[in-house]
This record gives structure tokens, C-alpha cells and sequence, in this order.
């Protein structure tokens, strides 16, 4: 078989030697069976197709995850896949998008879904409320009506093999790692490497496989496509033994599965690159094949079948391909509630994909440096000479431009006249009247003036930046605004042309150092900026607010829509700076938040604040 392979595969490089690599379109196959179908494909295309293309060509992998990372990196250009695998396609660093879409039913009435079932057989007299230590087939680990829509209707939201490892007493999972979650892969019926392999290698792969466990007696409930069971029994009087679990906690025959099932799924959809994907080839290549090639049309070769095996290339149950509209991305093709199902159960799964940004939630909250920035060119001052200077500050109330430095300042000077400490500032929030706003720049209207919001040019850190640049002697930030504002990195015309080695840090020591070494040189280490709820409202906002990253933050699915950390004006909702929205592990109260230091700091200096929202919190702990 290995050998025939060979030939075959080599017969394939051959004819993409032969072809105009332009129109050669390299289609994945992923098992030795699909390589012999998509050799007679491509050798039957031939005939029918003028002789300068498009032609197909076969390339071998060991998986579809692995055809979707070569489609990528342009190496090969098609592949069919399910809904799950697309949601995979369509991340950021793949950006695949889906060109056709299978179709099932009748031309004049085509169907690009299918249902997900339960499929169960008869008299066997559990629910689906009843699974738990049941044996369970699934058509491949990832899988949308194999592996997640069922799961996510049984499960809770933790790592889904672990939850399905436990659930089931055994299953048949392929694609599963049998080594870390052996009971996924106990029921599977391969040999050797071939057990649980995520391919046709393993006979219960795919949802004639997943249908197959069931019907050989291996597991006792099997999770599918409603396709499969008439595909694999088309005689009512052989589904009759079967039947389908409805999430009433009711049975229903196979054949009720439009009022009888788990979801209603997205077709499998072949996907190729967002640009330069050869999208009209393929298209062109499969409507020639499908009028020559489709349901009755030739003996010679089938497009949607194989005597090799089941669902090679195509579904069996297709009876022909849409062309998805060229502005619908994998997102829109899979629609909003599915893709964020598949991406929410992916984001708590701990195998397959990796977590997106699981990193940057996950990472400990480390906070940032306040520091005291000057321009390198005034030589002369220091953190010990700030007395008559000209101050600009983020606002009043906040860590890095206001708590932070006025209280070491306070500490210093046993007084709250910050107008009298320096000669000039700008501190958004204060009395606009005062010489703490002598400095600010305002707005387009003379109200904003000194406005703690972003209608004053001088609010924020990059606020506070461009103010020292324009009019300030000192400013006190976090540690990474000089750093994301110079070199080229901000376009605004005040920022055009600074350096970071125009600015230095001062160190509470009496000395200056390089913006680069904050984290010796610094006034204190603070924490991050935080979304902070109602007890009542802190599940559904974390969950919201995590939901909403996936799609619009750094790595977001849809972060060219909307961005989450970044707009028009400096620091809107969050922080620009913003990375990602992190777990707050076991810091679920302010006090454990902010940490003793930052609350001793708060308390000595809380005489010099005036916060009516203070006085309101703490009016009951008197």
C-alpha cells in the first residue's frame, strides 16, 4: 500500500511539475485512501478541464490541523473541513477564509447544514440527563457535532478531556492523546499507532466511524451528524432500531431529527488563504467536477463517494458546493453563536489548539512602575530639587500621577499644598481656577479645560508625556509611556520626532537613569488598572469581558471591527497599554488587590484626598 502510495503521490508531483503552478491547485489529503481518491480526482479533472488548468495536485498529511498551518504558510492551497477545524482556520495566524460550502438536500432547496445528534439504540431506556458513565463514540476529537456541541451541553466549562474522561466510563475519541486520557481512547478499534489515530487509519474515525462503534456494540450512545445514519441505513426498517436523544430528556425516532437534536451545524466548507488563495480556481475546478463528477453523473469517478472509504475529500452525503459570498469570513460563516461556542470550549480545553492569549489572562499581575520623567537636556534636575518646578500629572486620584508621587512628596513635606510645592502644573481634576491647571492645554471647548477625561489634551500618561514635551519641567506616568510614544511609535504631530533618549528617569536617590531601567529606578511599583462589579454582576461581567477579548482584543477575531485597547483618544474604557484583561486568581477583593503596601500608602496620604465617593463607601464603617 505504502509503495502504491508513493507512485501516486509522485504521479501527483509529476503532474504539478508538468502544470502552470499558477492554476495547480494542491489539495490535502490527510489518510492513504483520500491520496487514492484524490489521484483519480485529479487524473479525471484532466479530461474534462482545459489542458493549461486548473489541475489538482495531492499533498499528504498526518492531519488536518497540520493542512491548515501549510495552507498558511502557502504550501498548499485547499482543504474540506468541519466547523470546528474552520473556527481553528480562521484564527489570526492562519487568517484562512471558507470558499465553498457543501450542500445537502436537494438542488433546488440546498441545505449548507446538517443537524447534530445523539444517536442511541432502541430500548436501551437512558436520557440524554443520563449519560454519565455511559460509553461514548465521537466522530474526532474537535469535531463540531462530534466532539463539541455534545459536550457542550453535558459538561461544565473545564478542560473538555479531562470533564469527557470522567464523564464517560470509556470512549472512542481519535485525535484524543490516549497517553494523558487513556479512557478517550479505550473503545477505539485501530492497531497499533493506528488506535485513536485521527484519520480513516482508525476505523471508528470520522461520523461513519463514530456511527460504526455504536453499531458494533462498543459505545452506547454515538455523536453525529443526522446524515450519517441515513447515509449508513437508508431502509426506515434498519433506523428503526435506532434512536435519537432530544435535550427534553425525551426519545424521538431517527427520522424526527429536525425536532430531535443538539444543534444545527455549518456545513463542512473548503477553505483556502484570505489572499492570494486561488479562490476562483477552486471554484471553477469543483463546479466543472460536480457536473461531471456529482450524484449520477459518471461511473468512472465519484466526487461524493468512494469504494476506499467513507467522506474522502468530501462529505458522501454533498450533493453539490455553494460559493460562500467573498466578504464572509470563517466568523460569519459559522455564524456568532456557534464560533463563540467552539472558541469559549476551546479557550478552557487543554489539548488540540493552544488557549488564545491563555498566556497574557493566565500571567500573575504584576502592576508597573510609577516613575518621574524629565527631558535629558535639563541637566539640573533631580527628585530632591522638584520644589518650583513645572509638574505634569496623568489626574488627580490616580496611582501613577497623582498617589504615588504627591504622597512621597507629602511624606517629605508633611503638606497637602501641592499648588505651593510646584509653581505650575497641570493635574486634570483640579480646581481649573488653581495653579494646578495652570499648564493644561484643554480642549475645543474652553469647559474642558483642565476636564479629567479625555477632552483635555494633558489627561493620561501620554497626556502627561506630551505635556512635559510642551510646557513642563517633570511628569509622573507609568513606566512604559515614553517608551510607546517615541521612535515613530505615536503618529501625532507632537510626538513626531522625540527619542527615548530624550528622557530620563529620576531616581529617589538623588540620580537620573536611562527610560529603559525603570525597574531600578522608579518612585513604586503599583498595581494594574482593574474592572471592578458588583458582587452580583462579577460571573456575568468576567465572562462578558472575556467573550469580548476573544473577539476585539490584542489577538481578537475581529480586532480590525473594533479595538478594545485603543481608539481615536488616549486610554477609553481601558488602558492603551492594555495587553490583555488577566484572571485575577485569588485577588477578588480591593484589599487583596491592591496589597498592604499600596493600602498603607493610600491611608497616610488619604488626608491630602477629597473624594465624596470615599466618604459615601466608608459612611457605614464609622
Amino acid at each position: 500500500m505504502r509503495l502504491g502510495l508513493c507512485v501516486l503521490l509522485c504521479t501527483g508531483t509529476l503532474g504539478l511539475c508538468l502544470a502552470v503552478p499558477e492554476k495547480t491547485i494542491r489539495w490535502c489529503v490527510v489518510s492513504d485512501h483520500e491520496a487514492t481518491k484524490c489521484s483519480s480526482f485529479s487524473d479525471n479533472m484532466k479530461k474534462v478541464l482545459p489542458a493549461d488548468g486548473p489541475s489538482v495536485s495531492c499533498v499528504m498529511r498526518t492531519s488536518y490541523p497540520e493542512c491548515i498551518k501549510d495552507i498558511s504558510a502557502n504550501k498548499i492551497d485547499a482543504v474540506t473541513i468541519d466547523g470546528a477545524l474552520a473556527a481553528e482556520a480562521g484564527l489570526p495566524h492562519y487568517n484562512l477564509k471558507p470558499i465553498m460550502a457543501e450542500y445537502y438536500g436537494l438542488k433546488d432547496d440546498p441545505q449548507p447544514y446538517f443537524y447534530a445528534v445523539a444517536l442511541v439504540k432502541k430500548g436501551t431506556g437512558f436520557q440524554l440527563n443520563q449519560l454519565q458513565g455511559k460509553k461514548s463514540c465521537h466522530a474526532g476529537l474537535g469535531w463540531s457535532a462530534g466532539w463539541y456541541t455534545p459536550l457542550s451541553i453535558l459538561l461544565p466549562s473545564a478542560s473538555l478531556e479531562t470533564a469527557a474522561a470522567t464523564f464517560f466510563s470509556s470512549s472512542c475519541a481519535p485525535c484524543a492523546d490516549g497517553k494523558t486520557f487513556p479512557s478517550l481512547c479505550q473503545l477505539c478499534a485501530g492497531k497499533g499507532t493506528d488506535k485513536c489515530a485521527c484519520s480513516s487509519s482508525e476505523p471508528y474515525f470520522g461520523y461513519s466511524g463514530a456511527f460504526k462503534c455504536l453499531q458494533d456494540g462498543a459505545g452506547d450512545v454515538s455523536f453525529v451528524r443526522h446524515l450519517t445514519v441515513f447515509e449508513a441505513l437508508p431502509q426506515k426498517a434498519d433506523r428503526d432500531q435506532y434512536e435519537l436523544l432530544c435535550t427534553d430528556n425525551t426519545r424521538r425516532p431517527v427520522d424526527e431529527y429536525k425536532q430531535c437534536h443538539l444543534a444545527r451545524v455549518p456545513s463542512h466548507a473548503v477553505v483556502a488563504r484570505s489572499v492570494d488563495g486561488k479562490e476562483d480556481l477552486i471554484e471553477e475546478l469543483l463546479r466543472v467536477a460536480q457536473e461531471h463528477f456529482g450524484n449520477d453523473q459518471s461511473s468512472a469517478f465519484q466526487l461524493f463517494g468512494s469504494p476506499h472509504g467513507k467522506d474522502l475529500l468530501f462529505t458522501d452525503a454533498a450533493h453539490g458546493f455553494l460559493r460562500v459570498p467573498p466578504k464572509m469570513d470563517i466568523n460569519l460563516y459559522l455564524g456568532y453563536e456557534h464560533f463563540s461556542n467552539i472558541k469559549n470550549l476551546k479557550r478552557v480545553s487543554t489539548h488540540g489548539s493552544e488557549r488564545l492569549g491563555s498566556k497574557c489572562v493566565d500571567a500573575p499581575l504584576e502592576g508597573y512602575y510609577v516613575v518621574a520623567v524629565v527631558k535629558k537636556s535639563d541637566v539640573g534636575i533631580t527628585w530632591n530639587s522638584l520644589r518650583g518646578k513645572k509638574s505634569c500629572h496623568t489626574a488627580v486620584g490616580t496611582s501613577a500621577g497623582w498617589i504615588v508621587p504627591l504622597g512621597l512628596i507629602y511624606n517629605q513635606t508633611g503638606s497637602c499644598k501641592f499648588d505651593e510645592f510646584f509653581s505650575h502644573s497641570c493635574a486634570p481634576g483640579s480646581n481649573p481656577n488653581s495653579r494646578l491647571c495652570a499648564l493644561c492645554a484643554g480642549g475645543d471647548n474652553p469647559a474642558h479645560m483642565c476636564a479629567a477625561n479625555s477632552h483635555e489634551g494633558y489627561h493620561g500618561s501620554s497626556g502627561a508625556l506630551r505635556c512635559l514635551v510642551e510646557k513642563g519641567d517633570v511628569a509622573f506616568m507609568k513606566h512604559p509611556t515614553v517608551l510607546q510614544n517615541t521612535d515613530g511609535k505615536n503618529p501625532e504631530s507632537w510626538a513626531k520626532g522625540l527619542k527615548q533618549e530624550d528622557f530620563e528617569l529620576l531616581c529617589l536617590d538623588g540620580t537620573r537613569k536611562p527610560v529603559t531601567e525603570a525597574q531600578s529606578c522608579h518612585l513604586a511599583r503599583v498595581p494594574n488598572h482593574a474592572v471592578f462589579s458588583r458582587k452580583d454582576k462579577v460571573d456575568f461581567a468576567r465572562r462578558m469581558l472575556f467573550n469580548q477579548q476573544e473577539l476585539f482584543g490584542r489577538n481578537g477575531f475581529e480586532r480590525m471591527m473594533f479595538q478594545m485597547f485603543g481608539s481615536s483618544a488616549k486610554d477609553l474604557l481601558f488602558s492603551d497599554d492594555t495587553e490583555c484583561l488577566s484572571n485575577l486568581q485569588n485577588k477578588t477583593t480591593y484589599e487583596t488587590y491592591l496589597g498592604p503596601q499600596y493600602l498603607t500608602m493610600m491611608t497616610s496620604f488619604r488626608q491630602c484626598l477629597s473624594s465624596d465617593l470615599l466618604d459615601a463607601c466608608t459612611f457605614h464603617r464609622h
